[in-house]
């Protein structure tokens, strides 16, 4: 969504963060129960998201604060190259078939693995309150090609954990001044039908095909936002554009 936005609306970077958030909350939250509940079996790992909201909490408060101390250019700038990192490493993972699918909700507890997915949920949290992005973006590559876990449980698993990350940044935005809630209103209204639609097929399409398509998205949302040098301003006069 922070990446439509700034596409489409071309609103103020840090309001785009707040909304975003703000918008996510709902979205992620019927996503996740259709994740849960489908294929017969749960396509979410209650442990690890559990493990990745305790990292991430702190995080998003603490990127959320520092969101208005970077400029509106530094934002842009941070979005457009983790989208391209996070991009790159899906489609790798999906053309040359790296991308897990085996791993299934439920693992056997691991306390060492546990804590990389704490810090890992740290930093996740800090990128997603200072960019507006929820975190999916980040956790799904982060589950897959960190942690082996399978592509669509990662999907499902980043759904669920992003509630809290997005809570919590969303209500710092929202006393900084930064939440547009006509504008979220409007995004979580055509959302939450298209998550349960998109969730619904998820559940069909094989799992290398889900992480190409995210990666491709990624990738060209990351060139459209990256920001652009303005030529020098002009000014009308006698219907001729000249040079100020």
């Amino acid at each position: 969504m922070a990446p439509l936005q700034a596409i489409w609306t071309h609103t103020e970077q840090h309001r785009i963060t707040g909304t975003s958030l703000t918008a996510v909350i709902p979205i992620s939250l019927v996503g996740a129960a259709v994740y849960y509940i489908g294929r017969g079996r749960p396509q979410v790992d209650l442990p690890v998201a559990f493990f990745l909201v305790l990292g991430s909490a702190g995080g998003a408060y603490a990127g959320a604060r520092a969101a208005p101390l970077v400029s509106e250019r530094g934002l842009k700038m941070l979005l457009a190259v983790l989208l391209v990192v996070v991009g790159v490493m899906e489609l790798y993972g999906g053309v040359l078939g790296t991308v897990p699918t085996l791993h299934a909700a439920g693992g056997s507890p691991d306390p060492v693995r546990y804590v990389l997915i704490v810090l890992t949920g740290l930093v996740i949290g800090i990128l997603s309150g200072l960019t507006g992005v929820g975190g999916g973006i980040f956790i799904v590559p982060a589950l897959v090609l960190g942690f082996g876990i399978g592509q669509r449980v990662a999907q499902g698993t980043s759904l669920l954990a992003v509630l809290p990350t997005a809570m919590i940044g969303a209500a710092t935005h929202y006393r900084l001044g930064n939440v547009d809630l006509r504008s979220a209103g409007w995004i979580a209204s055509a959302g939450v039908p298209a998550a349960i639609i998109g969730a619904i097929l998820a559940q069909f399409l094989p799992e290398r095909l889900l992480a190409t398509l995210f990666g491709l998205f990624l990738v060209a949302a990351a060139i459209r936002i990256w920001p652009r040098r303005s030529g020098p301003p002009v000014s009308r006069r006698d219907g001729v554009r000249w040079p100020i």
